[in-house]
């Protein structure tokens, strides 16, 4: 299977689980619909988490860069920029702006 595909089973598959926790909700059965709430948060609280972990490694790998004073060259402070931006922003799309 392709990653398009995954992707659209993963979905999909959150889709119907929604559907049903709301379905649950509809008809009374709040406990049903807060566990489903919970799960989904707790997979994004991971979710998040790791991109955290990568964004201070990243961190913390430039920082050392520095105090050993190994300049990075104009190419590569590029590429450590561009990669802290993106999951900085991968972030950003998963917090909620209220948040």
């Amino acid at each position: 299977m392709t990653d398009d595909t995954l992707a659209l089973r993963r979905a999909l598959a959150e889709m119907t689980a929604e559907r049903d926790a709301l379905r649950a909700q509809l008809d009374g059965n709040i406990p049903a619909a807060t566990y489903w709430l919970q799960t989904k948060v707790g997979r994004q609280r991971a979710a998040l988490d790791t991109l955290n972990r990568k964004l201070l490694s990243l961190h913390v790998a430039l920082r050392t860069l520095n105090r050993v004073r190994e300049p990075l060259t104009a190419q590569e402070w590029a590429a450590a920029r561009a990669a802290a931006g993106e999951l900085r922003k991968r972030i950003e799309e998963k917090v909620p702006a209220s948040a």
